[in-house]
Formats: C-alpha cells, sequence, structure tokens
C-alpha cells in the first residue's frame, strides 16, 4: 500500500542563464512500513528532494501526495496538522533547546497537543537507551545521544513517516550503527515508513530499499 507517492516531480531554481534544474521529473512511490535510503553525491537534489516531501521546499511542478493527501493543495494550517500528526523530521544536526532537559526536549512538539503519553515518552526512551539521561541537558550528552534525543523528538506524536536527512552524519562508526539499528527497531515496532537520504552506501544498506539520485534523476 502507498503510503507516499511522487509524481512529476520538478524543482528549478533561477531562470534563463542562471536556471538549476535540481529535480528533474522524479517519480516514486513507497509502501507503508518501508525503510528506504536516497542515495546520491553532493548537488545531486537529495536534500531538496527531502524538503519537498516534508513541505518545506514547493516543487515547480508535480505532486507529493501522502496518504491520498495532496500536500500542496494544504493551507498553512493544514500543512501544519499534517507535520505534527504524520511526519517526523530528523536532521544532521540534533537542533536541541539547550535550556531544556532531555524529557522537555522530546515532549517540546507536544505542546499544543491534548491527549499527551508520558508512558510513551518513557517508552521512547527506553527503546533508545536514553532513559537514565531524561534530566540531563543537550551539553551533557554524547553526539549519538543527542541524535538519540532528536530520533524520540521526531517519534514522539506517532507519525506515519520519518524523514530523516543525514542522520548520522556528526556521529563517530560506533555511535552511528547504534541510531541506525535504533531506526530499524523503531520501524519495526512501530511500523513506520523511514526515507533517509545519504552520500554514503555503507549506510544505505541498513535500508530495506535503495534509490539513487543523480543530477536531479531517479537511477533506481
Amino acid at each position: 500500500m502507498g503510503i507516499l507517492q511522487i509524481k512529476n516531480l520538478t524543482k528549478i531554481y533561477g531562470k534563463d542563464e542562471t536556471e538549476v534544474k535540481a529535480l528533474n521529473n522524479i517519480n516514486i512511490k513507497i509502501n507503508k512500513g518501508e525503510f528506504v535510503a536516497i542515495i546520491g553525491k553532493s548537488g545531486s537534489g537529495k536534500s531538496t528532494l527531502l524538503h519537498i516531501m516534508a513541505g518545506l521546499e514547493t516543487p515547480t511542478s508535480g505532486h507529493v501526495i501522502i496518504e491520498d493527501i495532496n500536500i500542496s493543495s494544504l493551507n498553512e494550517k493544514q500543512q501544519s496538522i499534517l507535520w505534527r500528526e504524520k511526519i517526523g523530521l530528523i536532521f544532521q544536526s540534533y537542533n536541541l533547546i539547550p535550556a531544556l532537559t532531555v524529557e522537555e526536549n522530546i515532549k517540546l512538539p507536544t505542546i499544543n497537543i491534548n491527549n499527551k503519553n508520558d508512558n510513551y515518552v518513557d517508552e521512547l526512551m527506553l527503546l533508545l537507551s536514553i532513559n537514565d539521561r531524561k534530566e540531563h541537558l543537550p551539553h551533557q550528552l554524547s553526539g549519538g545521544q543527542q541524535q538519540r534525543v532528536a530520533i524520540a523528538r521526531a517519534l514522539i506524536n506517532k507519525p506515519s513517516i520519518i524523514l530523516a536527512d543525514e542522520p548520522t552524519g556528526n556521529l563517530d562508526t560506533k555511535s552511528e550503527s547504534e541510531v541506525l539499528n535504533l531506526l530499524k527497531k523503531s520501524q519495526k515496532k512501530y511500523n513506520q515508513t523511514i526515507i533517509m537520504i545519504t552520500h554514503n552506501m555503507n549506510i544505505a544498506k541498513y535500508a530495506g530499499r535503495v534509490i539513487k539520485i543523480e543530477d536531479g534523476v531517479i537511477r533506481e
């Protein structure tokens, strides 16, 4: 069952002589529960593709459809609800709030949600092996621990889709392996769809499916 479809997606920056076609008529279908890696060199268009999937950028033409919803048809409020309920974002930079504890950082996306579930926060921290760091501040954590907090924050609203942008780029090899295995564990436990972009084939191997992108064109 397709949870995310990209149809005839094109993204052009600039115009006339300065025109750059970052994405060229992309078509992808991703099924529920898949772990997909999109791999490409710097400048291949992979980050642009992920940002458009997340609704952070607008395509020049084409569509992104998430659970039968064409995200380009949504107004700002509807997009905000979509991000909150359907999509979890993990970036290479952890983007944790320095003055907040681990638990407070994880709970941040639930501020405007009434049915908060503290038991689920504890479950996530246990799953990601940061339950003993609950009251710690970000500067008291290792890079791997900070990325685990960022992953827990992305999972807290039980999104259908996790979009991960080079999620292990700042980690050492041991932490990298741990974080990727934890993503796989989360995917299986909560039946989530994970779409991860990377430039590293060794990291892409953790996914069940690899899509290659080169010069804005899919080479799957």
